[in-house]
Parts: C-alpha cells; sequence; structure tokens
C-alpha cells in the first residue's frame, strides 16, 4: 500500500509548492548549464572513411554528400566488452 499525504490547509501547502518551485528552478538552472557545457565540447576530426561505390571503386565519405556544405556524422566507438 503506498502511504497518502497529509491534509494540509491551503497556506501549508502553498508553502511546500513555494519550497518545490526553488527546488525545480535550482535543478533545471543546472541541467541548463550542463547543457550549454555540452555544446561547448571541442570537436574530433575523424578519420577518412572509403566507402565502395555501387560500380566497387573508392569513394570517400566527403564525395558521397559532395555539394553539401555540412555533413553531420555520428561515430560510435566500441571497444572490448562493451558492444
Amino acid at each position: 500500500m503506498t502511504a497518502l499525504p497529509t491534509v494540509v490547509d491551503q497556506d501549508a501547502w502553498q508553502a511546500e509548492l513555494d519550497q518545490l518551485r526553488i527546488r525545480e528552478k535550482a535543478a533545471t538552472r543546472e541541467l541548463d548549464a550542463v547543457a550549454a557545457q555540452r555544446r561547448r565540447m571541442p570537436a574530433v576530426r575523424l578519420p577518412e572513411y572509403t566507402l565502395k561505390a555501387e560500380d566497387g571503386s573508392d569513394v570517400s565519405l566527403a564525395e558521397v554528400f559532395e555539394g553539401h556544405s555540412q555533413l553531420i556524422t555520428y561515430h560510435h566507438m566500441w571497444t572490448p566488452g562493451n558492444t
């Protein structure tokens, strides 16, 4: 069985809510700071990837996306035991 909350008057409830909102705002500020730090993380230059074209020739990843000003790739790293 789940314990039921205590029943209080409106003023006591509002005081609890005000305290909770202080914690919620602090948590939101911290999450915003973490997200900002993540956006400032340095970039890593990826190696040159070589792919096989339909005709069997080698093409670079940049050639596959030729003409586009930006290319975003997701680089997944696996290590032994962490696949």
